[in-house]
C-alpha cells in the first residue's frame, strides 16, 4: 500500500437514520486524516431523505433504487454498492460505518497503524445477558479451550455447537482497557477499516430462514466469508466510538459510550 492510501469513508442509511444525521456529519467532516472522501448511500424507499443528504457540502452521495422490500437485503445493496464503488474508483481502504457510530478524529490513522487488511475500532451497544440488560462491547472473541471445556462440564450444549467458535464472548473488562490491538471472532463492524483485497474479493449478504427468523445478519455474513478468504479480523480497543442508539442510553438518544471508556 502506498504511504499515504486514498481511504473511502462510507455509509449507508435510510430516513429512520435522520435523528443522528448532524452529529454523524458533523464528525465525518473533522476527521484528521487528508487523503480521504466521504460517500453515503441511501436506501430509503422514499426519495425526501435523499434529497436532504444532496444538501450537504463536501460528500457523494448515491440513491441505491433497489427494489428490494426487507430493510435487511436493502442494506446489504447499500453496502455492495459502497464496495464496488471503491474497486471502480481506485480505493486503497474503506472506512465502514454506521450512521450511529461517531468514531473518533483520528480514527484512520489509528486503524491504518495497525496494518492489517480487517480491523475495527469498538463500541458498544444493551444485550441481554444472564437474564439482564447490559453494556457491553460490540466485539467477540472465541472462547479458547479451557473456558469452552469448563462450559461443557455445566451445560448440556445443543448439537449445534461442536467447538469453542460456535460460542464467541463478548470482549471482557480488562481487553476493553487494554487498548491493544487484538484478533477477534467478530469485530465493531460499524466502524470497520477494510483493505482493497478484502472488499475486491469479499461481499456482503445474509441468511433468512424459510420462516423468516434472522441467520447471519450482514456483518456476520461479511466477516464471516473474509475468513473464509483469509482475512483475520482484528479490533484495535484503543480506538473508542460513541454509538448513538435513539431512546436506549440517555433520554435525548444521543449518548453511547460504554461505562468502561469514560
Amino acid at each position: 500500500m502506498p504511504e499515504n492510501p486514498k481511504v473511502l469513508v462510507a455509509c449507508p442509511t435510510y430516513s429512520g437514520m435522520s435523528y443522528c444525521l448532524h452529529k454523524f456529519i458533523e464528525r465525518i467532516k473533522n476527521l484528521t486524516y487528508n487523503n480521504r472522501e466521504v460517500l453515503i448511500v441511501d436506501n430509503s424507499e422514499t426519495e425526501e431523505f435523499f434529497k436532504e443528504l444532496e444538501n450537504i457540502k463536501g460528500i457523494e452521495v448515491l440513491r441505491d433504487n433497489t427494489e428490494e422490500k426487507n430493510k435487511l437485503f436493502r442494506l446489504v445493496s447499500s453496502r455492495n454498492k459502497i464496495l464496488d464503488y471503491a474497486t471502480e474508483n481506485g480505493y486503497d481502504y474503506i472506512l465502514m460505518l454506521d450512521q450511529d457510530v461517531i468514531p473518533p478524529i483520528n480514527v484512520i490513522e489509528e486503524l491504518l497503524s495497525c496494518k492489517k487488511d480487517l480491523v475495527s475500532g469498538l463500541y458498544s451497544n444493551y444485550f441481554k445477558s444472564s437474564g439482564d440488560i447490559k453494556i457491553l462491547p460490540v466485539a467477540w472473541k472465541s472462547l479458547n479451550e479451557q473456558e469452552f471445556s469448563e462450559i461443557k462440564s455445566k451445560i448440556n450444549l445443543p448439537d449445534s455447537v461442536k467447538s469453542q467458535e460456535d460460542m464467541p464472548r463478548h470482549l471482557t473488562e480488562e481487553e476493553v482497557k487494554s487498548g491493544e490491538l487484538m484478533q477477534v471472532f467478530h469485530p465493531s463492524a460499524g466502524c470497520l477499516l477494510m483493505s482493497r483485497p478484502v472488499f475486491t474479493k469479499v461481499k456482503y449478504g445474509a441468511k433468512i430462514s424459510s420462516e423468516g427468523k434472522l441467520i447471519e445478519g450482514e456483518d456476520i455474513y461479511f466477516i464471516k466469508q473474509a475468513r473464509e478468504n483469509g482475512f483475520q479480523p482484528f479490533c484495535f480497543t484503543k480506538v473508542l466510538c460513541d454509538h448513538l442508539v435513539a431512546g436506549k442510553y440517555e433520554n435525548d438518544g444521543n449518548s453511547a459510550k460504554h461505562p468502561l471508556y469514560k
